[in-house]
């Protein structure tokens, strides 16, 4: 009791010098300082509606389509007894390409030109004994049982030789693959062999390339990720590297992925207009993806993600930051459209998004 008796006075002391201290601050004016969270330095945008659009850009270049596009190649190890146009020559629609010697081709034709002969030959025997047996029947100089054999022989013998005559017009038929005409007017785009080669039927070894220039689309490989976004009939604006002006296009087609292991797949488009660009020109190219009219759209800067999902930090008029858990659209680099959960007008905060939280107090920089 004697020790706590001795400390009462010291702490009555203390809190007199506090209250003293206190009331000569109020006396003076002065604002006690503030002892809660710092205000974090944000910037903001506002979210607003309107026109958002999807573009996927590549570089590309102008090929011919693929109906005025024909490589040649053997059909069968063969070799080229005539191919009479050069580089650059223009051809019709006809023109002779080039013509093969092939091997396996002219043997065949000699064996069916031979079973013919046999044929031939069979069915005259035939012919010559049944007229004889004829003769003896009808005088009774030979038995039934042999004049009918020999008529069983000739009609045989006629079998034969219909079916030996098919069988050479199957093959001269097939002798036709041995001349290669253009199936379109163009030009004569590249060749790689000459007459007396001898040539493979191997993709590997072309022949000659014909071409129609009048008839082109831009090529663009895309990376497999992007490929899958871009389907036929989609808007697309085909630019020259070295131009300026801007052709209309649509995609026609698009590579299936056959290799899930390629990194690229081609896309063709083709141009609403007449092409004016020349084969082998490059291209800038920009496909639409999507658009959306009256889309609701923030900076892409102002999406967060977490656990929960993507969501944006809203500077309120209370001076705190307020999260607000967003469903996303369309995403380009520059402006995201959101779905739900902020309204136009919402001021999303930019900078500064990572050190404010949930109710933390914010202020707004210039």
């Amino acid at each position: 009791m004697t020790v706590h008796r001795a400390r009462l006075p010291v702490v009555a002391g203390l809190s007199t010098a506090v209250l003293t201290l206190a009331l000569a601050a109020c006396d003076t004016g002065q604002e006690p300082a503030y002892e809660g969270p710092t205000a974090t330095v944000v910037s903001v945008a506002t979210a607003q509606v309107g026109e958002l659009r999807d573009v996927l850009t590549a570089s590309g270049t102008i090929v011919p389509a693929p109906a005025a596009d024909l490589i040649v190649y053997a059909p069968e190890p063969a070799e080229i007894v005539e191919m009479p146009k050069a580089v650059d020559e223009p051809v019709v629609t006809g023109d002779l390409l080039v013509r093969f010697d092939i091997a396996s081709v002219n043997q065949a034709i000699a064996t069916a030109d031979l079973d013919v002969i046999q044929a031939q030959a069979r069915l005259e025997t035939a012919r010559v004994e049944l007229a004889r047996q004829t003769d003896l029947h009808e005088r009774g100089l030979t038995p039934r049982n042999m004049y009918d054999a020999a008529r069983l022989e000739y009609s045989a013998a006629q079998t034969a030789l219909v079916q030996a005559e098919g069988r050479r017009d199957r093959v001269v038929g097939a002798q036709d693959h041995a001349i290669v005409r253009s199936p379109f007017a163009g030009v004569i785009a590249a060749t790689w062999h000459q007459v007396g080669d001898t040539v493979r039927p191997d993709r590997t070894d072309p022949i000659l390339r014909v071409i129609d220039p009048t008839r082109v689309q831009a090529a663009v490989q895309l990376p497999v990720a992007q490929l899958a976004r871009v389907v036929p009939g989609q808007v697309a604006v085909v630019r020259a590297i070295a131009g300026d002006a801007d052709e209309p296009a649509v995609v026609a087609s698009r590579a299936e992925a056959t290799d899930p292991t390629a990194p690229t797949g081609e896309v063709r488009l083709s141009f609403t207009g007449p092409a004016t660009l020349a084969i082998d020109t490059p291209l800038s190219v920009e496909i639409l993806l999507d658009r959306r009219i009256d889309a609701l759209v923030v900076p892409a800067q102002a999406i967060a993600r977490d656990d929960f999902g993507p969501f944006v930090m809203v500077a309120g008029d209370d001076g705190l930051a307020h999260r607000r858990d967003v469903r996303l659209g369309i995403e380009t680099p520059q402006r995201v459209e959101i779905l739900d959960g902020i309204e136009a007008g919402d001021r999303v905060i930019l900078s500064g998004l990572m050190e404010v939280e949930d109710q933390s107090p914010i202020s707004i920089g210039r």
